[in-house]
């Protein structure tokens, strides 16, 4: 095939040549803004999730809420993380500007 694989799906390595296929680019803050939306929301459900722990009975339940609670809290530390490292990306890219 030529054009490797960008040209099986309709697009191209070239970025000056038009293609048909929709393309979208967002600054990095924006991005990092995402990641902390994504963190809020995922903390959001870690946090329902523990307060539900009290009204469980069953011990195998309640093991499973937990390991529950620790999974959203892990993607909400995920989220964290990558808003703090793009943030920082971005800050770094506007002082090399200056």
């Amino acid at each position: 095939m030529d054009g490797g694989p960008a040209a099986r799906f309709g697009g191209s390595l070239n970025p000056a040549k038009r293609s048909d296929v929709f393309s979208m680019q967002i600054s990095v803050k924006l991005a990092a803004l995402f990641s902390f939306v994504f963190a809020a929301v995922c903390l959001w459900f870690a946090v329902d999730a523990l307060k539900s722990l009290a009204d469980i009975t069953d011990p195998a339940q309640a093991a499973g809420a937990g390991d529950f609670v620790w999974f959203w809290g892990f993607l909400a530390g995920v989220g964290v993380v990558l808003g703090v490292v793009t943030w920082t990306i971005a800050e770094r890219q506007t002082e090399d500007k200056d």
